[in-house]
């Protein structure tokens, strides 16, 4: 028994003395996190051997209950303790410990489990329990050790306890006597009388999305989702971890994962090796886990991310606005189709809760009305020393956008994120202190101002995983006296906080994780494709050029920040498809063309093998160009699978053939396809330089003739001068 009174934080001197000569050294190898704080650690503490820095025993809880403790509770740890040494432990045993001082600050609560802010308390008398005679190196003992709520005699003021356990052995072969091996801490929240305090209302953004790696073709170029949604898949424990309590939560849905889901149920194709294709396996389950989401989520909020969680601020900078409009746009009528109830869209989730100034000024263009954002990006200002609520007004494009600030200290530990530097993933050996330290936080915040209502926002990635932290910690939030759900839509509608918080820098770090500017640039010029396939042959009922739209959008999702080879298999499958389509209106003339005259007639033959109408013009570009010259043809509408000729009057300067190129044009006169060659000369040249050889040789006869003339006089008159009189 702990005898202090009414809480004296000292404690006896010689259970101060008493825990000092327990305790050792204590190893504070934990690893830092700036979501609590600027020099926040890791929440799991492995104690160490008395005399080296090496641990001698591995402490790791597995459960502690209760989440809400009262006065005739009984508090209850359970784990496992390691050998880690090289030698074995004789006589080892497991005992509880209760710091005298409690957490002061959610700033400390890192340090406290990380050992550098001390609470190593003092022993919990008639908590001893012995595990084993002797652990081998490498074996491993599971205990419980147990003390009801009323022995520890806790305050009547509600605040956040450190507890810890120990565990006490000794070596063999190492000279020493029975000491602590090993240590770690943990949280208790103590709220006697829930009604002085006003709970924190906490909105958590529940996300369901994963990489839309479909095809134009409804081809899946994996079958990660198959895995995904089937009992034990990554979506499947999403839907259990909110199971008894999905009201609690704000769930926020992905428009493209419904979408692919709902294409699996009637049977899909998945991508094999080479061109190979296979039938993909998760139809009945996607259809399953619909069903299953429908039901959960009837009297539940529901949201919509924009459609394939775009990469957003890559897509401002790549200017592609038009990109990001597209996508918001779909929101909310995809979901609504599928699920069957109303969803509110005009909300963007943009990668790892950072933005810029100009990317604000489009989602706010393009109607979305709420964004979330990081509270590491958002930060209050150093003069407020409690957690403001996670809403603020944010001003953009000449108005105002509502701020959805996440904690990211809470949101961390609530599950797997697949960003990188998640806190989850660090303590993911020791879910209890995860889940106690997320608890202890809420607790924490509501103690800063305990007479005042403020809300609390958690949010984790986009593509998360739950664990067993996220199931109790859906279930603690409907029990706890510090904290109590609220619906995202409450939150928008209630006025923002008055706290004007500093807005972060969007860093060269955030531009170095973006979608590569290489990788935009050729989803723009799949735009432009798409643009001028849709100009020259427009959609019909049978043929939706829609699907190409969507995958180019699906190819700009910031899931390909994590597998940028399969975004671009993506982005090339869905380029080559609308090459393909653009392909079958072609331009079959070919052969050289010789005009009869310096102008004429050349015959130009087209095809529109597409399922659809297709109006095209042509153009004819001559090298060099003052040696042709050729009036563009008007657009002319071809029917699906006719062929037509062409008549376009040419003219033709210079001898010699000239290299032209066969240009189809779209009707408002832009290029379309890809050009052929031809050449063409004219015969009126090769005339004029026969005539002009005739006229030479004309020339030349009557040169000779005249010089045969004047040889024959000059040899008479020779002749004559010499046979004349003596």
């Amino acid at each position: 028994m702990i005898v202090r009174g009414r809480r004296s934080r000292g404690g006896s001197l010689a259970a101060v003395a008493l825990a000092g000569a327990l305790l050792g050294t204590v190893c504070a190898g934990a690893a830092g996190h700036p979501a609590f704080a600027s020099t926040t650690t890791q929440g799991h503490v492995a104690a160490v051997s008395a005399d080296a820095a090496v641990p001698a025993v591995q402490i790791t809880l597995v459960s502690q209950t209760p989440v809400v403790a009262t006065e005739g509770s009984t508090i209850t740890l359970s784990g496992e303790v390691a050998n880690t040494s090289t030698a074995a432990i004789k006589d080892l045993w497991v005992a509880l410990r209760l710091s005298p001082t409690p957490v002061r600050s959610r700033a400390e609560i890192p340090l406290i489990l990380a050992g550098t802010a001390g609470r190593t308390g003092v022993n919990v008398a008639g908590t001893e329990t012995l595990l084993a005679a002797e652990l081998a190196p490498g074996q491993r003992v599971s205990f419980t050790v147990s003390t009801p709520i009323a022995d520890l005699h806790l305050p009547a003021n509600s605040e956040v306890v450190v507890l810890g356990v120990e565990a006490v052995g000794d070596i063999t072969g190492d000279g020493l006597s029975a000491r602590q091996l090993g240590f770690t801490r943990t949280l208790l929240p103590w709220f006697p009388n829930p009604a002085e305090v006003a709970p924190t209302s906490v909105v958590w953004l529940y996300p369901l999305s994963s990489a839309p790696a479909r095809t134009s073709e409804n081809l899946f170029l994996d079958d990660h989702l198959a895995d995904e949604v089937r009992r034990g898949g990554r979506l499947s424990g999403l839907l259990d971890a909110a199971s008894e309590h999905p009201s609690s939560l704000s769930w926020v849905v992905d428009p493209a994962l419904l979408e692919s889901l709902t294409d699996m149920i009637d049977g899909y194709r998945v991508q094999g090796v080479g061109k190979h294709t296979t039938p993909g396996t998760g139809g009945a389950d996607a259809a399953a886990w619909l069903a299953r989401l429908t039901a959960l989520t009837a009297q539940a909020p529901m949201f919509a991310t924009a459609y394939g969680g775009p990469d957003v601020v890559a897509l401002h900078r790549a200017n592609l606005d038009l990109d990001i409009a597209r996508a918001t746009t779909t929101a909310a009528g995809l979901p609504r189709q599928i699920l069957g109830r109303d969803v509110t869209g005009n909300f963007a989730w943009p990668p790892s809760g950072v933005i810029d100034d100009g990317t604000l000024n489009v989602l706010q263009a393009s109607g979305t009305t709420a964004v979330v954002l990081s509270g590491s990006f958002l930060r209050p200002p150093p003069s407020i020393n409690y957690t403001p609520s996670g809403s603020v007004a944010i001003a953009a494009g000449g108005s105002v956008i509502r701020g959805v600030v996440s904690d990211p200290a809470i949101s961390a530990l609530v599950g797997h994120h697949a960003e990188s530097g998640n806190t989850a993933a660090a303590l993911n050996d020791d879910p209890v202190v995860r889940e106690q330290t997320a608890l202890a936080l809420l607790a924490m915040t509501t103690l800063e101002l305990p007479s005042t209502t403020r809300t609390l926002v958690v949010a984790p990635a986009l593509i998360w995983t739950s664990d067993e932290v996220t199931g109790a910690l859906v279930n603690a939030l409907s029990s706890t006296p510090w904290a109590v759900p609220m619906p995202l839509g409450q939150l928008l509608t209630a006025p923002p906080s008055e706290i004007t918080r500093v807005r972060g820098d969007y860093s060269a770090r955030n531009i170095a994780a973006e979608l590569p500017p290489y990788f935009l640039n050729s989803v723009a010029h799949g735009r432009t494709q798409l643009a001028a396939l849709r100009a020259v042959a427009p959609d019909i009922p049978d043929h939706l050029s829609v699907d190409f739209e969507s995958a180019l959008t699906r190819a700009e999702s910031a899931a390909w920040r994590a597998s940028p080879a399969t975004g671009r298999e993506l982005l090339m499958r869905t380029r080559a498809g609308i090459a393909d389509e653009i392909a079958q209106v072609t331009i079959m003339s070919r052969a050289p063309v010789t005009l009869p005259g310096d102008q004429g007639v050349i015959p130009i033959t087209i095809a529109n093998d597409l399922d659809r109408p297709a109006r095209v013009g042509v153009r004819l570009t001559g090298t060099p160009s003052v040696r042709f010259n050729a009036a563009d043809i008007p657009a002319v509408t071809l029917a699906p699978g006719q062929k037509t000729t062409l008549e376009v009057l040419a003219h033709v300067v210079g001898t010699g053939p000239v290299s032209v190129q066969i240009s189809l044009l779209s009707p408002d006169g832009q290029p379309f396809g890809v050009p052929v060659d031809m050449q063409v000369k004219s015969a009126a040249y090769a005339h004029a330089a026969g005539w002009v050889v005739l006229a030479l040789f004309a020339v030349l006869a009557i040169l000779l003739v005249r010089n045969w003339i004047s040889r024959r006089s000059n040899r008479a008159n020779s002749a004559t001068e010499q046979g004349g009189p003596a």
